[in-house]
């Protein structure tokens, strides 16, 4: 179990139904839409393979279409989003960010089968590409609703796009470094991936800092 699991407050078991039900979905999307086609996979086809009805699967996705792109604006839980709201787990805004994604990524068999499942119809499906690069709106309007009520001030929409494109980069960094390794945890990979941005912003001390301050006007 991953350190973000294991921070975890624990999710009420009708909550857990609702979000495995909600997975299942976007992997049964997925996998039919890889073996059949995404015209030819229907709504009935995708709610009959996780064993719902097409009802069911209106309340969680409203076409065929989101259920392969997946969940992309739930991030987190809400006992997860509640206590990111509150200023935790650390009270560093980039490193809670990185711990709700992280936490999303199990079980991680089926996270890398998605992964795989979405390179594969990407290759023959131009719309789905299309439909995850609209679906980063959503995302950054969930983000951006997360900051402004950790905040307490409204997050600004280039601040929300901004914390978007660089939790979304981190996270597909992380995957991609585990190309190679089946093995690997991605929720370690994502928070590793996270530490290395947090470099960029390492402010240099001694004569270095001085080094750079004198030559700050030139």
């Amino acid at each position: 179990m991953s350190q973000a699991k294991r921070d975890a407050p624990p999710m009420g078991l009708r909550e857990q139904k609702k979000r495995r039900t909600l997975l299942d979905l976007s992997l049964a999307a997925r996998r039919l839409a890889v073996e059949h086609g995404l015209d030819a996979t229907t709504v009935d086809d995708i709610a009959k393979a996780v064993g719902v009805s097409p009802r069911t699967f209106f309340n969680y996705y409203e076409t065929k279409m989101d259920a392969v792109v997946g969940p992309v604006g739930e991030i987190g839980t809400p006992e997860l989003r509640e206590q990111f709201i509150a200023g935790g787990p650390t009270g560093v805004l980039i490193d809670d960010l990185t711990w709700l994604f992280a936490w999303g990524f199990e079980p991680e068999s089926e996270v890398r089968e998605g992964i795989s499942l979405v390179t594969e119809i990407i290759k023959t499906e131009p719309r789905v590409l299309a439909a995850f690069v609209a679906s980063g709106v959503r995302l950054e309007a969930a983000i951006g609703e997360l900051l402004t009520a950790r905040m307490g001030a409204t997050a600004t929409p280039e601040f929300a796009a901004l914390t978007a494109g660089l939790v979304t980069t981190i996270t597909s960094r992380a995957v991609m470094s585990l190309a190679d390794d089946p093995t690997g945890s991605l929720a370690t990979a994502i928070r590793d991936h996270c530490a290395m941005a947090a470099r960029l912003f390492d402010q240099p001390t001694g004569s270095k800092r001085r080094h750079v301050d004198d030559h700050d006007g030139c």
